[in-house]
């Protein structure tokens, strides 16, 4: 049954070369779904992913996939579906999915046979394109428990998302260093390179390790600035609060318009997280230090953010929830 349902599996992504074309709603709806899920909202980003995802998009496929497994803590029935339409569309994170033995599916008997059939597949094509230098599936195959090289490897060929993982794997103590100095010289390298590779997230990771290590101030403030800049909810968050002196650990000028339109912001997101949660408990707190006039200021302020950078996001893992 499962060699069958395999050699299927070859033949429909061997077939299936034309990728969704979408209308302009569909793509609105598309990028507002993305954008929800970015902030964890696992529930309002269901309905417009599920636009997109219908009209054969597999991006749009294995994220619906995943909001409905997040929001249930499981691979439910139709969050197997659409895993499976993304992966019939050659999606390497979709197949991995639907091949996990810790889900939770196993445990109510909702997991079907075919998903060691995808789990081969993906390790299959993985290797095929790891070895024609694709990063990304270089990071399928250390997902995959096929080994820590790999995400070595995509680390040391520029991959921003494998060099902030790497980092982070060392500095929780992960691999062998024969020094301390030469794990912390590892960390440092991996952060800063994720940085300066446009990481927002490497960003923030490279600016808290300088800020552990007395490094500059100046640097670690270009850092979360840029990495605000690029919408990662939790640089926004240290920027908001450093500029509004709500305290000022990293010596930014004082600007309390700025922080609490901010604040604001991140006030009004409705998906999980500590900064949301933040935001509308240091409001009120941040409003008593300004007029009626700079609140006012502070809200054109917010909506001008907004229309000028990048939606607020989390920037999730594609696979490590």
């Amino acid at each position: 049954m499962i060699k069958c349902f395999a050699v299927g599996v070859i033949l429909w992504l061997a077939s299936s070369t034309v990728f969704a074309q979408l209308t302009p709603e569909q793509t609105a709806a598309r990028t507002k779904g993305l954008a929800l899920y970015q902030q964890s909202d696992w529930y309002d980003s269901q309905p417009l992913l599920k636009i997109a995802a219908e009209a054969g998009d597999s991006t749009a496929q294995y994220y619906l996939g995943e909001a409905i497994r997040l929001s249930k803590r499981y691979t439910t029935p139709e969050a197997r579906r659409w895993y499976e339409a993304s992966a019939k569309q050659g999606d390497l994170f979709a197949m991995l999915r639907l091949g996990d033995s810790g889900d939770l599916c196993h445990t109510f008997g909702t997991c079907v046979e075919s998903g060691l059939a995808w789990r081969d597949k993906a390790l299959s094509l993985a290797y095929e394109r790891a070895e024609k230098g694709d990063t990304e599936a270089m990071r399928v195959l250390y997902h995959a428990e096929e080994g820590l090289a790999w995400l070595e490897k995509a680390a040391d060929a520029g991959d921003t998302d494998a060099q902030q993982l790497l980092g982070s794997f060392y500095k929780a103590g992960g691999g062998w260093f024969l020094t301390t100095g030469n794990r912390n010289k590892a960390v440092e390298r991996y952060f800063r390179a994720s940085a300066e590779g446009g990481n927002p997230v490497g960003m923030m990771l490279y600016a808290n390790y300088l800020f552990e290590n007395d490094g500059s101030k100046k640097e670690i403030r270009h850092w979360v600035k840029t990495a605000a800049e690029a919408g990662y909810i939790d640089a926004v968050s240290t920027y908001a609060s450093n500029i509004a002196h709500f305290p000022n650990d990293l010596d930014f000028p004082e600007n309390l318009v700025a922080g609490y339109g901010l604040t604001y912001l991140l006030s009004q997101l409705q998906g999980g997280g500590v900064a949301p949660e933040d935001g509308r408990r240091n409001l009120p707190e941040l409003a008593k230090r300004m007029t009626l006039a700079q609140i006012k200021e502070a809200e054109v302020f917010a909506e001008e953010w907004t229309k000028a950078h990048p939606p607020l996001s989390y920037f999730v893992p594609v696979y490590g929830h």
